[in-house]
């Protein structure tokens, strides 16, 4: 049961001492006796009524006594009848129903309630006046409600009580609770910077320290007595009122309560508080109240939701620029025209088909596919019908392939199918399908049949690359046969003479395949170094494949379009200040520059072990006619067919891309020059080769899968991706090297502004770095990174544009 208070147990104490006073008022006769002064004045009121009858007798005036005692009784309510008898008992006066309440009256004596008085005339006795009054006290227990003192000690009770209980309220809020604290403790406390509150069991305060008196603007004084949980508390960052108080649970259970948060509505700010609780114990172990102390934490609880919303932000646009990322790479993956496959992503998801199929002993084919007379189509019906009929014959092949089938444009009217877990029957089956039904749907009331050859797994193919050279040379075998057939490479004759325009290649007995994945890494790294390095090679390969088309093995193509990946590989070893110096090197910086050959070559050698792939990228430097400047190089057919290739596509796209040391050259002033070289420093039947392959090349068809701002948007989200990776391992060092990194490729790329935020943020991770202002500025920057304006984008290139490409990235997405 719950204590009373102090202030109600003094209250009933003080009400029941004054209630024993009065009794012992009453027992002493100091207070009079109700019952005897109501007598007293009934008998004087008997003697005056007899007095002036007795005189009205002796005139035998008998209506003036009727008159007089029908007044009194009138007059007077405690009179219940009253009566005037002669000397011989005859009742000659009688006022009410006296003969009903005379009739218990006593015969011989009055009493309190019926009094006789002798009416006297002269010496003797005239008559009798006999009254009937009213008991002068209640009986039974109604007597005591009738009691004029019990209604006094009722009063006394009630009213002292609740006058003694507000007074001793106020006054003892008033008392100093204080005094009982040592001042040297009481000095100790307002030294404190936290506020602190010693309580009682009521929760009222008895000590506030200076510290917590100034939070609420009030003095120390005016917070004693007044209860902790009257102050506007609310919960921390809303405006909702609290329940339950920390120091009330300390108080009621007797535990610690550490680190509650509150919040306090003051008149123009809130403040926000970590409050801790203490009980405060008697001698004999009883709790007396509670120990509070307030730290002021506002401003770190505003860091904190800044920092907070600051990281929500910054989620938030990592989400974007990842969703931005994976648009940009599925259109990077996927070719432009069909929406199938490019060759280098289906170079990549082949080798690890094949991987799989080897260590576990699928089956795994492949069939390629060329559409018949596909240049008299171009050249009768125009490159927009051709482009029509390579979107119809990709539509067939990717709605008629199985879920798992990997569908790849592998270059001009070229596709290829990849098949995991189909052996060469199904694999047959499917050539055969595809072929009837390119057959039977004509394009635009254009009939289109295309080749097909098919290989598999289990014919003995040592690597991807043998495998797609058997089934090429399946499908070269069914256009000699006729065009518009499927044929398997096992029914090939082992002496098919290949066209002379794609010369076999002896190649080593012991020569090692290329890992494309291998491949992939290194590009992966130089575009991180180098983006616009990255993508020159990527564009050289391209013109590589297209050129060397017809005049290579499957083979020996793939070798050149890895050289060409690769060729600049060895700027990897060149430092940022020159690999991404924006503006022209020096002379010095471009002796520094021309080392990366061979150090590209050197990685090229150790890194797959291929001395063709490693004498294409150290000879595609070498002069068709020699250069005094490199004696040790070949000259003239001695140099490898992909080296001369190689080195054409490399000038051309110097020529036509934009450099720090030179502005782009048009594509006629490209061709001019390099036949201006043409025997000299290049071969001149590669040269027009080139032009010819350059020149027919659609614009459409052929187009690069991202455009230059999209590969420069990319290049920059990768960039923000790592740097935001960075930033989650609080890693400022890295975060600090990857801000300039950005700057730099930003600065080339010239996205001032992109570049200017993160050289601030650079300098902001540096040494003692601030997080609040580290994130603001990577927050910033990343808002940059999604905004297409700021990478020089329209916004509609930063959408997949075809709705097939968004579904071939799903469908990668659920492979995976």
């Amino acid at each position: 049961m719950r204590r009373l208070s102090a202030a109600t147990r003094i209250s009933i104490g003080l009400t029941c001492l004054t209630m024993s006073l009065l009794l012992a008022a009453q027992g002493l006769g100091v207070i009079p006796n109700v019952v005897d002064g109501v007598l007293k004045a009934r008998k004087e009121l008997c003697e005056s009524l007899a007095i002036h009858c007795s005189l009205a007798a002796q005139r035998n005036d008998i209506d003036a006594i009727k008159d007089t005692t029908r007044a009194i009784v009138g007059r007077n309510p405690d009179i219940l009848s009253a009566a005037l008898r002669t000397s011989d008992g005859v009742a000659a006066v009688t006022v009410g129903n006296h003969e009903k309440e005379w009739k218990n009256a006593d015969k011989k004596k009055s009493s309190s309630t019926h009094v006789r008085v002798p009416i006297m005339q002269g010496d003797k006795q005239w008559g009798t006046l006999e009254v009937a009054f009213k008991p002068a006290t209640a009986t039974g227990w109604l007597s005591y409600l009738y009691d004029p003192m019990f209604g006094l000690i009722a009063f006394i009770a009630v009213a002292g009580f609740i006058a003694y209980a507000i007074y001793l309220k106020k006054m003892l809020q008033h008392l100093d609770p204080s005094a009982v604290i040592p001042e040297r403790i009481t000095n100790m406390l307002n030294t404190l910077a936290e506020g602190v509150l010693v309580l009682d069991r009521q929760e009222r305060v008895v000590l506030a320290n200076e510290a917590f008196a100034s939070t609420m603007g009030r003095s120390s004084s005016e917070l004693q007595g007044m209860k902790a949980s009257s102050l506007k508390w609310t919960l921390p960052q809303s405006e909702e009122a609290v329940v339950d108080f920390p120091w009330k649970d300390t108080i009621n259970s007797g535990s610690m309560q550490m680190g509650v948060r509150l919040g306090l509505k003051r008149e123009n700010d809130s403040r926000t508080f970590r409050v801790n609780c203490a009980p405060i114990l008697g001698g004999d172990g009883s709790r007396r109240g509670a120990l509070a102390t307030f730290d002021d934490v506002t401003t770190i609880e505003e860091k904190s939701a800044r920092l907070r919303q600051m990281l929500e932000m910054l989620q938030q646009s990592r989400d974007e620029i990842n969703r931005q990322n994976q648009e940009l790479q599925a259109l990077a993956t996927t070719d432009p025209l069909t929406s199938c496959m490019n060759r280098r992503s289906f170079f990549q998801e082949f080798e690890k088909e094949w991987s799989s199929a080897k260590r576990y002993g699928h089956a795994l084919s492949c069939v390629m596919v060329d559409v018949d007379k596909f240049k008299n189509i171009n050249d009768r019906h125009g490159h927009s019908v051709g482009d029509q009929v390579l979107r119809h014959v990709a539509q067939i092949l990717k709605t008629m392939a199985r879920d798992t089938d990997l569908v790849c444009r592998y270059g001009g009217e070229e596709f290829c199918i990849l098949l995991p877990h189909g052996n060469l029957e199904s694999a047959n089956l499917a050539g055969e399908r595809y072929r009837k039904a390119l057959e039977e749907t004509p394009c635009a009331a254009i009939g289109v049949t295309a080749s097909f050859g098919v290989s598999s797994i289990e014919l003995g193919a040592g690597n991807p690359q043998d495998l797609l050279e058997q089934a090429d040379k399946a499908l070269y075998f069914s256009k000699r046969s006729g065009r518009n057939r499927s044929t398997s490479f096992d029914l090939v004759p082992a002496n098919l003479a290949m066209d002379q325009q794609k010369p076999e290649t002896p190649r080593e007995a012991d020569g090692m395949p290329i890992p494309f994945h291998a491949v992939t890494a290194l590009m992966s790294a130089l575009a991180h170094r180098d983006a616009g390095t990255a993508d020159h090679c990527q564009r050289v390969a391209d013109t590589c494949v297209a050129t060397a088309k017809g005049m290579m093995s499957v083979q020996d193509s793939f070798l050149l379009e890895v050289a060409a990946m690769l060729h600049d590989i060895g700027k990897l070893g060149v430092p940022d200040a020159i690999l991404l110096k924006p503006g022209p090197l020096t002379e010095q910086e471009w002796t520094i520059m021309r080392t990366h050959d061979q150090m590209g070559v050197e990685i090229i050698a150790a890194a797959f072990g291929s001395k063709e792939l490693t004498e294409i990228v150290r000879t595609h430097h070498a002069w068709f006619a020699g250069n005094p400047e490199n004696i040790g190089l070949p000259t003239g057919a001695d140099i490898p067919v992909g080296a001369r290739i190689l080195s054409v596509a490399d000038a051309y796209d110097a020529m036509v891309s934009e450099r720090p040391y030179h502005r782009p050259k048009t594509q006629e002033n490209a061709f001019a020059e390099l036949r201006r070289c043409a025997g000299k420093q290049f071969d001149p039947e590669i040269v027009e080769r080139l032009i010819k392959t350059v020149t027919e090349r659609d614009s459409s068809r052929m187009r690069p899968s991202l455009s230059v701002p999209q590969q420069t948007a990319l290049r920059i989200r990768l960039e923000i991706e790592r740097l935001a990776c960075a930033l989650d391992e609080r890693d400022l060092s890295m975060l600090s090297a990857m801000a300039q990194h950005i700057a730099a490729v930003a600065q080339k790329d010239g996205l001032s502004e992109i570049a200017s935020v993160a050289t601030t943020l650079e300098h902001s991770a540096t040494g003692v770095a601030d997080l609040e202002n580290v994130l603001k500025l990577t927050n910033e920057l990343l808002e940059l990174c999604r905004s297409p304006q700021s990478l020089g984008l329209q916004p509609s290139e930063t959408m997949v544009r075809d709705g097939l490409a968004k579904a071939q990235m799903q469908k990668a997405q659920t492979a995976k």
